[in-house]
């Protein structure tokens, strides 16, 4: 939240393609060695899921403000044996995001389902919730579809209005 108003700056956007989750609903721990300090066994939550649906309530009232078409893409699959993410908890914070896009009327890619059928091939190992080349591949696809999209009821709304 802190940043918002410097990337989103005073710049005309048709567009904005947005995400936050993965970091927020990662446990930590100061003493941890493994990459992010990541620790779902001693470690504490990054952001509540009260206090995630609440910050997402007020980005979302931000980038409102910009006039941009929003596209909310959800949440990627928190595989098994992550060392810092509770199995489950993505689909948790997931739907906090949903009512939060609800209220606000913002579309919704879903990238979950989307990740959910990968294999084991599409992901950068075992427990890691990076991808493999073809992953992002099918990932980028997706959010160029929805951008697209995006891009195209804007057309027709802006055509409507001339």
């Amino acid at each position: 939240m802190e940043k918002l108003d410097q990337w989103v700056g005073d710049t005309h956007w048709d567009v904005i393609h947005f995400n936050w989750g993965l970091w927020d609903l990662c446990y930590r721990h100061p003493e941890s060695k493994v990459q992010g300090r990541r620790d779902k066994v001693n470690g504490t939550i990054t952001t509540t899921l009260e206090q995630y649906e609440k910050n997402l309530d007020e980005l979302v009232s931000r980038l409102e403000k910009t006039g941009a078409k929003l596209v909310w893409a959800n949440t990627t699959v928190v595989p098994e044996d992550e060392a810092g993410r509770v199995l489950g908890d993505d689909a948790k914070y997931n739907e906090a995001a949903a009512r939060v896009m609800d209220r606000h009327g913002i579309l919704i890619n879903d990238l979950h389902s989307l990740t959910k059928t990968f294999a084991a091939d599409h992901f950068d190992g075992p427990g890691n919730v990076h991808y493999t080349q073809e992953g992002y591949r099918k990932i980028g696809q997706q959010v160029t579809d929805h951008i697209l999209r995006a891009l195209e009821s804007e057309q027709k709304v802006s055509g409507d209005e001339k």
